[in-house]
């Protein structure tokens, strides 16, 4: 296709350099291209903008879970320390009211209330102790109830498998039963009722002894989980929060 030179206005085919009649160079310009509008974008607000990328493992833990490979080991600690508690400070309580001259009743009342105290005592240290293995988080009292729960249940495993094995191989089942039937006995004696004498005396056969004193194993654990819980949940409200540590 031709042109005209823009100098001697002759026809000059298109992509020659220099116009043949008078030298002139033949320079063309396009049109410029028109400019591409930028994409609107739509308004996003301030708290929808998310982070391009996120550092892993830097997740807060949720509130009120607990980190058992840490809460196992505070238990643990804490049941041993538990047991050995129960073992040692009711008989040296029932020690001091026996020297003191007091009463079977007292006596047997006293070893109760320290027997709780070492469990309320079990369940707090377990979350002094949960709270040194996590110091970055915050215990809630229902977390410490539930450190205190696993406390108690290992407390009572750690006292009473040996004492379960010490009356294994010493023999000792026969004495616990003539000691528990020899009660008994007394306490039917005591009592002016012929019916209730004729109904304690049934309880000395042993079926019924081996359901009393299931019973009372039983009754022992339920004091190790509800005083550790209990335990456990005031420990919290004095060592839960991170200012306390």
């Amino acid at each position: 296709m031709d042109h005209p030179c823009h100098r001697c206005r002759a026809s000059v085919e298109d992509g020659v350099a220099f116009c043949p009649h008078c030298g002139a160079p033949q320079i063309r310009v396009s049109a410029a291209a028109e400019p591409v509008p930028a994409p609107m974008l739509s308004p996003v607000a301030p708290d929808e903008l998310q982070p391009a990328t996120q550092a892993a493992g830097l997740g807060h833990a949720r509130p009120g879970a607990i980190d058992w490979s840490q809460g196992i080991r505070a238990s643990a600690l804490a049941g041993v320390l538990l047991a050995l508690a129960i073992f040692f400070v009711p008989a040296i309580v029932a020690g001091i009211g026996l020297v003191l001259h007091v009463g079977q009743a007292a006596i047997g009342l006293l070893v109760l209330l320290a027997s709780c105290c070492c469990m309320l005592v079990g369940g707090a240290l377990v979350v002094r102790l949960y709270r040194r293995r996590r110091p970055e988080t915050t215990i809630t009292p229902g977390m410490g109830a539930r450190l205190g729960v696993v406390t108690g249940l290992l407390g009572f495993s750690f006292y009473s498998v040996p004492q379960a094995l010490r009356l294994v191989f010493f023999r000792l089942g026969g004495t616990i039963r003539e000691a528990m039937q020899k009660a008994i006995e007394q306490a039917a004696a005591r009592s002016p009722d012929p019916q209730a004498q004729e109904m304690m005396r049934n309880f000395t056969s042993p079926g019924m002894l081996a359901v009393i004193l299931t019973g009372f194993v039983v009754l022992f654990l339920l004091a190790f989980l509800v005083c550790s819980s209990l335990g456990g949940a005031i420990g919290a409200s004095v060592w839960g929060s991170k200012q306390s540590s």
